[in-house]
């Protein structure tokens, strides 16, 4: 195993860090807890927000208990109004903004005593990108991120300078597939950004398809997304698409020395198959905006019963993940 690091200490220089999980109960909230823990020793001002329903005392699946988050004073954080009153500690509230939800409007707000929370935050990115901003506007020097389970999104580089993915033996019960699916996860948020020649080319163009014609990036045509490409002669091009990127599409763009670049790894929807035919055509995947993965926390503990042994865990994904991989349930118990 690699020498032990703090997930702490991998937090340094960066303001917001989003926390990512692979599936429900793969130690998120752990992760968070911890961090605000270090962060409140360090005299940290810190604001947290969600982008799903996290806090809650009973697993919604597993009907199994699980950890709250616990926030000290002088902590900011933002969460829907159903939530806020359903609080049990004193706090301001700062503002109210009309990010709409099931769950009602957002509310800013500090605590001024410590207790436990139950963080609702907005779900659309614009929301959360202004979340962060105004979070920040109190003068917080992190900000926090809880990311809803399965979704990546919350890690765009536009919204999190940092990310910390979580994962663990709820996401499968057999080891090798564990690895693989992490790896994965790992391999789309990791991948690599165009140069920058290129990267000021591409800022400018709208949403859509764009194919580069001896230096000029041309648009295709929408219908062109769905009909096959053998009239456009894909070979050795790179091709911009500014929107999500899909299997069929990608499958399409498998040609030798074809790139594709797309503005970063949240608007990827490709399962690992696809991936891997495309690369072994010669086909590159590149980004506008490349991510930042500052480590890989794991949980061994399934909600189910299941486990897997923590230290053979970490050693499977150190194999092929060059971030630390850190399992932040014996960190704490330290």
């Amino acid at each position: 195993m690699r020498p032990p690091i703090s997930v702490i200490e991998l937090t340094d220089g960066i303001e917001t860090v989003s926390v990512i999980g692979l599936e429900k109960n793969t130690g998120k909230t752990v992760v968070i807890n911890r961090l605000l823990r270090e962060f409140r020793k360090e005299g940290v001002s810190v604001g947290l927000t969600s982008t799903g329903l996290e806090g809650e005392k009973i697993d919604q699946i597993y009907l199994n208990k699980k950890p709250e988050i616990n926030v000290s004073k002088g902590t900011y954080f933002a969460t829907s109004e159903k939530d806020f009153h359903n609080r049990r500690f004193s706090a301001t509230v700062l503002d109210l903004r009309d990010y709409r939800s099931p769950l009602g409007r957002t509310v800013f707000a500090r605590a001024e005593t410590a207790g436990k929370v139950i963080i609702s935050g907005p779900s659309i990115l614009d929301y959360l990108c202004e979340t962060v901003k105004t979070l920040k506007s109190y003068g917080c020097d992190k900000v926090l991120i809880d990311g809803s389970t399965s979704r990546l999104s919350p890690g765009a580089p536009r919204i999190s300078d940092g990310i910390i993915l979580a994962t663990g033996a709820a996401l499968s019960m057999n080891l090798e597939e564990l690895v693989r699916k992490t790896r994965f996860a790992v391999k789309l948020i990791s991948l690599p950004g165009a140069e920058r020649e290129l990267r000021n080319r591409l800022l400018p163009l709208e949403i859509g398809v764009w194919i580069d014609d001896n230096g000029v990036f041309e648009r295709l045509s929408s219908s062109s997304l769905t009909a096959s490409y053998s009239s456009t002669d894909t070979v050795g091009k790179t091709i911009y698409i500014n929107g999500s990127l899909t299997s069929s599409v990608l499958l399409r763009l498998a040609e030798p020395g074809t790139r594709v670049v797309i503005r970063d790894f949240s608007c990827i929807f490709v399962d690992e198959q696809t991936l891997v035919k495309y690369e072994r055509s010669g086909g590159r995947l590149e980004v506008v905006y490349p991510a930042n993965l500052i480590a890989v926390t794991v949980n061994p503990y399934s909600p189910t019963g299941f486990s897997v042994k923590s230290r053979e865990l970490v050693e499977a994904l150190e194999k092929f993940i060059s971030v630390p991989v850190i399992d932040v349930l014996e960190e704490t118990a330290n």
